[in-house]
């Protein structure tokens, strides 16, 4: 089960169970889905998904096992940044930003695009829901922007109680929509939409489809469909591929890469390998894939697994065993792997040896009513021109390690709002220029950190 069919999936269940704790928190099943939020899905919904007897091929978990790993050496650590910004936003509810040249741009409850000046923090302009009331869909994430274009979501029907979702384009400079495109469900993940040269490749309005949109007028430039697996689809060097695997046991348990011919969509599978697998991310030239090797169901079950690499050149395939599935973000042979408890794991993406681990030392507060669900810090954002990974909490600390030896060069921290705790939340952080900007709720932040260099 891919990323968008999951978050159908749980939110579906989630609406029509309530829990015995009286004081769990409104709007749980949308909650859950969110932004950076599938990392406790696994813990926390995974007894849902057993009462109402859903089974399913693949539960991606981010979450890594305890800080037991080799701890890096000591090192200064800087806290000199530079707050270049600081922006509250209009609305109640923020769910995903993207940058742009100069600009940085949000989607949110009450607005399907907002513009916001990266130099000053000014907000230019925002372009707004038709309907805040409805069944709409949190995002967890923004296709992005490209040649004067906003790619963001909307719902199909507003106001209705299972609204659907809308591919938008706007136009940035006339703030006018440019077309739209139903997608099969109200998933908007970075699956859902795709930049490749030449097109946006999209979710079909029927599931098991995408259809390549011409990225000015939204006309179809081609379609490709599949069978009897579910697929996750990205961009590489230009270039649309799936990365899919079976849909059920019922199905040939192999998983597949397929390049997608960008003029035309002519298919070419690139590699098989057997098993389910669940899609990690690329380095370099090379996609990363990891399975289960331990006898587990699912992927959020603990338990040794595969990491596979395909070579998108040669086709060739090679597989290692790690310790645990290492989903996270990849950055220059590296995967950094967020645990529950706010640990960091890396991993190198060549053969899954354990590099080192570290705890991010960031305030992450628990839910009171369920102690074992906490908040979460941002997915990591790697500079590799300082060579440093950084995270986010959502009281407005930041942390900056070592991407070679996990070591801290960097602490600083944006004051926000007190807010209450949301379990499973994460804000959000990007690179910009020699700096970052963050997102937390309503609060748009830019900072330059000056990080301690490795010999100090």
């Amino acid at each position: 089960m891919n990323g968008d069919q999951l978050d159908r999936v749980i939110r579906d269940v989630l609406h029509e169970w309530t829990p015995d704790d009286p004081s769990a928190p409104a709007g749980v099943a949308d909650r859950l889905v969110r932004r950076h939020r599938r990392r406790t899905f696994v813990r926390a919904a995974g007894a849902v998904l057993g009462v109402a007897g859903i089974t399913f091929g693949a539960v991606l978990a981010t979450g890594a096992g305890g800080d037991d790993g080799p701890q890096p050496p000591s090192t200064r650590v800087s806290k000199e940044s530079r707050l270049l910004w600081q922006t509250t936003l209009p609305g109640t509810s923020w769910d995903a930003c993207t940058t742009g040249t100069g600009a940085v741009y949000c989607r949110g409850v009450e607005f399907d695009g907002i513009g916001v000046d990266a130099r000053t923090g000014k907000v230019d302009w925002r372009q707004k829901a038709q309907d805040v009331n409805g069944g709409r869909s949190p995002a967890g994430s923004l296709p992005g922007a490209r040649d004067g274009v906003l790619y963001t979501y909307a719902d199909h029907s507003p106001g209705a109680s299972r609204a659907g979702t809308d591919l938008v384009a706007l136009d940035i400079k006339a703030q006018q929509v440019l077309w739209k495109h139903e997608l099969a469900d109200d998933s908007r993940n970075r699956s859902s939409a795709v930049l490749f040269d030449g097109g946006v490749l999209a979710n079909s309005p029927t599931f098991k489809s995408v259809v390549a949109l011409d990225d000015r007028t939204g006309h179809s430039l081609w379609t490709y469909s599949w069978k009897k697996a579910d697929c996750d689809r990205t961009a590489i060097g230009g270039v649309p591929y799936l990365m899919c695997s079976p849909d059920s046991d019922k199905a040939p348990q192999l998983s597949t890469v397929v390049r997608l011919d960008p003029e035309t969509g002519t298919p070419k599978t690139v590699a098989t390998v057997e098993g389910p697998t669940a899609y990690i991310g690329t380095d370099g030239d090379t996609v990363l894939l990891g399975g289960m090797a331990g006898g587990q169901k699912f992927f959020g079950d603990a338990g040794p697994a595969t990491l596979t690499r395909v070579d998108l050149g040669s086709g060739e395939v090679s597989q290692h065993r790690v310790d645990g599935l290492p989903m996270g973000p990849v950055a220059d042979g590296v995967v950094l792997v967020t645990g529950r408890n706010g640990d960091v794991i890396a991993y190198s993406a060549a053969d899954g040896r354990r590099l080192w681990s570290h705890a991010l030392g960031l305030k992450l507060r628990k839910e009171s009513g369920d102690p074992t669900m906490r908040e979460l810090p941002s997915a990591a954002v790697v500079d590799l021109d300082s060579r440093v990974a950084y995270y986010l909490d959502p009281s407005g600390h930041l942390v900056g390690l070592d991407l070679d030896s996990g070591a801290v060069r960097w602490r600083g921290a944006v004051d926000v709002p007190k807010s209450p705790v949301e379990a499973g939340i994460a804000p959000e952080l990007m690179l910009y220029g020699r700096g970052l900007i963050g997102q937390i709720g309503g609060e748009l932040f830019r900072i330059e950190p000056k990080p301690a260099g490795t010999g100090s």
